[in-house]
């Protein structure tokens, strides 16, 4: 909702502005000072009197526009904007754009200011046809692609998105680590849709991309599963991990999957094992990974469990270690099981995911954190939240 502060803002912004103008015409023609007008005046106790529509309606259609109080009418609209009063950014824009004397970069820089207003009140159908029409603007082009970019990522349709960015590449010189994702993004949903093929063909452009080249492998090392592939998935999915570790928790089941399929449980208990003795510190994960997964039928993932549950300093204060290690091995393994299902409820009902550059935290996985807009930032947490239980 509009308020008095706002247009007592606004109302001063113009009226010193076009105050500013005044003195700078009559100055530089004859050195002396103007008065100011009576309209001015009469706008100024409006907006002290409340009368905030009216004053808006009198400071628009007094200000001229020319490169004097062009920018008066843009930090305005950008006023209004930012104050979520969208439909009055708009008529202040549509003023503009209605005035005859505007050069060309004026006219392309209102559309764009007008085409954000669109956007900033959802209406992306309005936004995106005014974006497209200032795709060869000499001035604003790059500004007008970037937001195409933000409504096609927003709306899912990635190959406009893959377009949009290509242009702006071409434009900045900069290139682009989020097209690989968008390739990532069609690849899924033909995988999805059964079109294994066309999956594949979508995954070509990610091989060469540093960005996006392990969600890709990890989607080519679904798709061998689903073709019965198990030694290239396995493959795929070790490259994954000895690429980042921290993938654990989204690789450990499929590559369980493909061991038991192919080489048997006690190759992929071999596996871990290799894992383990060349980086002891891998447990954490490994065992955060079985838990949340529910993955009981490898000896080397349980042995993985037990020593972080017997290990873990915060599950000391809950369960009794040390009675726990004077089990047998039985009576323990069966006491760790029931406590490995207490964690993964608590894992379950928490945050599993958090984003490495803004923290923003979720439940499942992504690859697009909706909060920061960056790819390929949120990572699993291979934490629970014990602490607030010990409290």
């Amino acid at each position: 909702m509009p308020t008095e502060d706002t247009f007592l803002l606004a109302g001063l912004f113009i009226l010193a502005a076009a105050c500013g103008w005044a003195i700078k015409v009559y100055t530089d023609r004859d050195r002396d000072l103007p008065r100011i007008s009576a309209d001015y005046i009469r706008g100024l106790n409006l907006v002290l009197n409340r009368r905030t529509d009216e004053a808006l309606e009198l400071f628009v259609q007094m200000a001229k526009v020319d490169d004097e109080t062009l920018e008066t009418h843009f930090a305005l609209g950008h006023l209004f904007r930012r104050r979520g009063e969208i439909e009055r950014a708009i008529r202040v824009h549509e003023n503009l754009l209605a005035r005859p004397n505007l050069s060309e970069s004026q006219r392309d820089q209102a559309l764009l200011s007008l085409a954000e207003d669109y956007l900033g009140a959802g209406l992306y159908d309005r936004a995106e046809q005014l974006f497209l029409d200032l795709r060869d603007s000499p001035s604003v082009a790059e500004a007008a692609l970037e937001k195409l970019v933000y409504i096609y990522e927003r709306e899912r349709e990635w190959e406009k998105a893959i377009e949009a960015q290509r242009k702006l590449e071409v434009l900045s010189g900069d290139k682009s680590s989020q097209v690989a994702h968008y390739y990532c993004e069609l690849a899924e949903q033909a995988r999805a849709a059964g079109d294994l093929e066309l999956a594949q063909s979508y995954l070509k452009t990610t091989v060469r991309s540093e960005s996006g080249a392990l969600r890709g492998a990890l989607i080519r090392a679904a798709i061998a599963k689903d073709l019965g592939d198990y030694e290239k998935a396995l493959g795929l999915c070790e490259q994954v991990l000895e690429a980042d570790r921290r993938f654990m928790a989204e690789v450990l089941p499929l590559l369980l999957e493909c061991y038991e399929k192919s080489r048997g449980i006690a190759e992929f208990d071999g596996y871990v094992e290799g894992l383990l003795a060349r980086d002891p510190s891998l447990v954490k994960e490994i065992a955060y990974a079985a838990i949340t997964g529910g993955l009981t039928n490898a000896a080397s993932l349980a042995r993985a469990v037990e020593t972080f549950v017997l290990g873990n300093e915060v599950l000391a204060d809950l369960v009794n270690v040390e009675e726990l290690k004077g089990l047998p091995d039985t009576e323990r393994r069966e006491a760790i099981s029931r406590v490995a299902r207490g964690l993964r409820q608590i894992a379950m009902s928490s945050a599993r995911y958090r984003c490495t550059n803004c923290g923003y935290s979720t439940q499942r996985f992504i690859w697009h954190c909706p909060s920061c807009k960056l790819w390929e930032t949120v990572r699993p947490l291979h934490s629970f939240e014990l602490q607030s239980l010990v409290a």
